[in-house]
């Protein structure tokens, strides 16, 4: 269930530090893949509002402003908000301006089915740029389309917890997380998943540092492929799967997109 709201002052929904979601919604970009960045709140006013995105060295260059457009979700009165927004400037490289436009949605939070499997994986960490990161993604996603597998790619027997959203895993303390990293999860078939995550969270355990990673650029297709492989796990155990698309933060479209075209 959703409430829209058209509205022309935004800012009450965003305030200072807030964490916000920014999904790829350019009319421009590969509608088979999945973008997403995050930012924090560090104005807002009206229509308009600046966030600075988390990770520094993204590829949107200056001919993209005007055109590149966003949807932003994150959370308001105890709900999911989501409102596209088009980016109108970067400032300090990481500081993005956009202006808010058209219908606020609010919707349910809800949780995407993860589930504790043991399973195949290879983990690419690193200190480096986005921008980096999203070239070898591609480069990596050439090379699988066209043979399924990448020549030095050993994939290790690893406990993980999986959701269509992200990967959750134990890493030894001397061996932890950059802020970006690239897995590569067995699943079902040949190819491997490929997938570049952020790293969202980490507590300290005996064993090594728990870590949490969510899914920032990814294709559909391999959303679908996740969710498909828990389902299966999940009925296999007696329970009832769930459909990640229940989740508004992980698809590239608004509630009304949906209703449009019912």
């Amino acid at each position: 269930m959703s409430h829209q709201s058209k509205i022309s002052d935004y800012s009450r929904y965003f305030s200072h530090r807030q964490k916000v979601y920014l999904v790829n919604m350019s009319a421009e970009r590969n509608s088979e893949i999945y973008e997403s960045l995050s930012g924090v709140v560090t104005s807002s006013a009206m229509d308009l509002l600046e966030l600075m995105v988390t990770h520094s060295g993204h590829d949107t260059h200056g001919d993209e402003i005007g055109k590149a457009t966003y949807k932003l979700t994150s959370e308001a009165f105890g709900s999911g908000i989501q409102v596209l927004a088009d980016l109108t400037g970067i400032v300090s490289g990481n500081i993005f301006q956009l202006r808010m436009h058209g219908t606020l949605e609010m919707f349910q939070r809800r949780i995407v089915p993860r589930v504790e499997i043991s399973t195949q994986i290879f983990m690419l960490r690193g200190n480096f740029p986005l921008a980096f990161f999203r070239k070898e993604w591609k480069r990596v996603m050439g090379h699988l389309r066209n043979n399924n597998t990448l020549p030095g790619l050993v994939l290790q027997e690893t406990l993980i917890n999986l959701g269509a959203g992200g990967i959750g895993l134990t890493v030894d303390t001397n061996n932890r997380p950059t802020p970006l990293s690239m897995f590569f999860i067995s699943v079902d078939k040949v190819p491997p998943v490929c997938a570049l995550a952020e790293t969202v969270w980490e507590q300290s355990m005996d064993e090594g540092v728990r870590c949490g990673f969510r899914f920032i650029h990814i294709l559909k297709a391999d959303q679908e492929r996740i969710n498909t492989y828990i389902s299966t796990v999940v009925r296999k155990n007696g329970g009832t799967p769930l459909d990640y698309k229940r989740n508004w933060v992980l698809l590239d479209k608004m509630v009304a997109d949906g209703r449009t075209s019912e």
